[in-house]
């Protein structure tokens, strides 16, 4: 069971490396089409979003290191694995973002200061909209394979993505407005911009954050009831739920009879930690088993991961 799992956790860890290195590649594309025209066509709007997207790539990188660090198995001085070195590496995407979102923040209240306006071209119209149907695609995929191989660095960088969509919609946006004569809407579009960036950053480090700090997954309730659906357990206590970067994980006290023999219980102990992972998804179950209150007998436990 432990090769298998190892095995399917490789086979996962290589999909997500495939997924984000094509994605690298999309995204270099992307970001150097709109940071050449934004430069050549004086669009601010269009070179933050450039930026913007070459966040994107190095998010790429970072998600891809973190891969790698994520997928060594359990050693001496990390037995319980690396997997939140992903984690991690989702948090430093959300840190890009919001340094992303801070740059281009600057560059408009720039604009507004010294001036300017945009020159429109058939090109920029071209490669905004090529961008945006890439954006599109990429962020679609992502997002899919993230649920798939249940990937905390994909989904990060699919928000991440989904995020330059929208922010090259407002660029065409201003873009539109520039030709009939409103150029300062360029800067109303790249603030628009940063808004956007900001918030896709604040949704990855907040989610990223909670998963780090051991945030309870479960209500304690809802363990219990699946707990008591199990025959012979009497009772359960000290429940502890938290997420993890491929389900969940829990520990848990059930009180059994006290006559019951010993390998009754610790047969029971799996049982509940069977249900557990049926029922609620959880990835690792810790089952500790004791005699009732009252009852002087060392405690049992079983254990199913």
């Amino acid at each position: 069971m432990a090769a298998q799992d190892q095995l399917e956790r490789s086979s996962r860890d290589i999909s997500i490396r495939r997924t984000l290195v094509g994605v690298l590649g999309l995204n270099l594309l992307v970001a150097l089409a709109k940071l050449v025209v934004g430069w050549l066509s004086a669009s601010i709007s269009m070179v933050a979003d450039g930026f913007h997207s070459l966040t994107d790539s190095a998010s790429n990188v970072v998600g891809l290191i973190g891969i790698s660090a994520a997928a060594k198995p359990p050693d001496e001085d990390h037995p319980y694995g690396h997997r939140k070195f992903e984690t991690l590496a989702a948090l430093i995407i959300g840190g890009l973002l919001a340094m992303t979102a801070w740059e281009v923040l600057k560059s408009c209240i720039e604009r507004l200061r010294v001036g300017g306006a945009p020159e429109v071209t058939p090109l920029a119209y071209v490669v905004m909209g090529a961008t945006m149907i890439i954006n599109l695609a990429v962020s679609s995929y992502e997002s899919r394979q993230g649920e798939k191989l249940e990937s905390e660095v994909l989904k990060a960088d699919a928000a991440h993505t989904r995020s330059d969509f929208y922010s090259s919609l407002a660029v065409v946006l201003s873009l539109i407005a520039a030709h009939y004569g409103y150029p300062q809407l360029d800067v109303v579009a790249a603030l628009a911009i940063t808004l956007i960036i900001a918030r896709a950053a604040f949704k990855i480090l907040k989610e990223n954050g909670m998963l780090l700090a051991d945030t309870a997954l479960l209500p304690a309730a809802e363990v219990r009831k699946v707990v008591l659906e199990v025959s012979g357990v009497e009772s359960v206590h000290k429940i502890r739920t938290r997420a993890g970067t491929q389900g969940g994980h829990a520990d848990l006290h059930i009180q059994l009879r006290p006559d019951m023999r010993l390998d009754e219980a610790h047969d029971i102990g799996h049982l509940v930690a069977a249900a557990l992972r049926r029922e609620l998804g959880l990835q690792d179950v810790l089952v500790h088993v004791e005699p009732p209150v009252g009852h002087e007998t060392e405690s049992l436990t079983g254990r199913e991961s």
